[in-house]
């Protein structure tokens, strides 16, 4: 499906969608310019690089691909679906 104004859906600048995830320390760079341990977190668009967005490249510790604002943000708990009183039983050592 193409997004378009005539079906109502107009395609935005991920900026303007979700400006909170946008960190001043973000690079904006295309993906195939990022490291190894570089955040892969997309913060905005933009057709004239291959992929049509463009990365955070904010620094991550080696085993996550995330900075780690965006991965507070990727592994965030939406509070409706939290469910008090379940815990997981902790082992006990033997």
């Amino acid at each position: 499906m193409r997004l378009s104004a005539s079906n109502g859906c107009e395609p935005r600048n991920l900026k303007t969608i979700m400006p909170q995830n946008v960190r001043l320390t973000s690079r904006d760079v295309p993906l195939i310019q990022l490291g190894v341990h570089q955040c892969r977190f997309p913060v905005s668009e933009d057709p004239s690089v291959p992929g049509g967005y463009r990365f955070c490249a904010g620094a991550t510790s080696p085993d996550r691909v995330y900075c780690d604002h965006h991965h507070t943000i990727v592994t965030a708990v939406d509070p409706r679906r939290a469910r008090p009183g379940l815990q997981i039983p902790q082992r006990r050592a033997a």
